[in-house]
């Protein structure tokens, strides 16, 4: 009976739900706009395809809601080891798009993208091994290797961006943990030390285009340089208010991959300053909702998890639109719940649900300390 009282009174963090929902919205307008551009139909197979992975992440993300997010850590070492030889699969069997071997077909046109799980699948791991642990220099450097091992194989892909995002969200679980800030700082400056080595070994040479590129926006404008000065017409043709979703000429026509790189430019072509402002403040919220769930968590795995998935979501998104706005080297990243792709898609809901759980459960936990014992609470005065 009590078992049951609890989890009725589980309830969902509304706020969390529409802003992911919403953010969702976007990408089908998106596919809405291109369709319309393409064949003049109001819906066509890519938003088809779009629907149907929004409707499967909404379903995982009311079962992890409902779930127990601290049975996420009995499970850790099995979900790490299932993402690591997902990672290692795609290298020997992956298909080869856009110059990186990112995604393992499984027929029918479905693809399957192995590093978008394993972002989630390492925020369990490093905070479940966290909570058992104190911050100590040992203890702190297996929890690097563990998140730089899984950064490792993504960049072997090569996908730089979602590397770049896993080290981020390991400082943040890392600060969250209590780890001290000079072994932090040395780390950073040990990275920043390490990248020209990175730059001549470890990074292939369309990379180092793209951030030649960055570097020079004049450099090759009608060839390796044509895609983001595609991305600055198409923002500048936007507007305040956009060009609107009916299927008007689009800027970024040209661009294989505009639905879902480049979606936040597609947004701010189609819908104006007012959606992408508007898509900023519903990352916002995001981030808002997600950090109050963590320091609202019951316990330290909750809180550490919570930190972990909401800074994956919102660096991956910061960082999407900062390519987009020419502030970083484009790196071939989604922005989530917005980006075509069904394996980003349900990775990103399936970590809004665990997000749901924890601070459902931190609900729960606020309302029985706030009541405390039925037998401690005050006598009522009498009149």
């Amino acid at each position: 009976m009590t078992t049951m009282r609890a989890r009725a009174s589980i309830v969902p963090d509304t706020v969390l739900l529409l802003a992911a929902c919403a953010l969702a919205c976007g990408g089908l307008l998106i596919a809405r706009a291109l369709a319309m551009e393409d064949a003049r139909r109001a819906f066509s197979g890519e938003m088809i395809r779009q629907s149907i992975y929004i409707g499967i992440g909404l379903i995982a993300m009311a079962v992890a809601s409902r779930t127990d997010y601290r049975l996420l850590r009995t499970l850790a070492p099995q979900l790490y080891v299932v993402a690591a030889l997902g990672l290692v699969l795609v290298l020997v069997l992956g298909s080869n798009e856009y110059g990186a071997r990112r995604w393992i077909s499984i027929g029918g046109g479905i693809t399957v993208q192995p590093s978008e799980f394993a972002k989630v699948a390492t925020a369990i791991a490093a905070a479940a091994f966290a909570a058992d642990r104190g911050a100590t220099g040992r203890t702190t450097t297996v929890l690097l290797g563990l998140v730089g091992f899984m950064a490792a194989l993504i960049v072997v892909e090569p996908d730089l961006g979602t590397a770049i995002v896993l080290g981020l969200a390991w400082f943040a679980i890392a600060m969250a943990w209590g780890v001290a800030w000079r072994y932090l700082g040395g780390l950073a400056l040990l990275g920043l030390s390490m990248f020209p080595l990175a730059l001549a070994v470890a990074i292939p040479d369309y990379q180092r285009e793209r951030l030649a590129v960055f570097l020079d926006p004049g450099r090759d404008p009608l060839g390796s340089g044509f895609t983001l000065r595609q991305v600055e017409v198409a923002f500048s043709a936007g507007g305040l208010t956009g060009r609107g979703f009916n299927g008007a000429p689009s800027a970024l026509s040209g661009v294989a991959p505009r639905s879902s790189d480049f979606a936040f430019a597609q947004l701010g072509e189609f819908g104006g300053a007012l959606v992408t402002v508007a898509v900023i403040a519903l990352f916002a919220v995001v981030a808002w909702r997600g950090y109050r769930a963590a320091a609202g968590a019951p316990d330290e795995f909750g809180r550490l998890l919570a930190v972990g998935l909401t800074t994956v979501i919102v660096l991956q998104a910061a960082m999407h639109m900062a390519v987009n706005m020419r502030l970083f080297p484009a790196t071939g990243i989604p922005l989530p719940f917005v980006s075509t792709g069904g394996s980003a898609l349900l990775a990103v809901f399936t970590a809004i649900g665990i997000l749901e759980s924890i601070a459902a459960h931190r609900t729960v936990h606020a309302r029985r300390h706030a009541t405390g014992p039925r037998s401690a609470r005050p006598a009522r005065r009498r009149a």
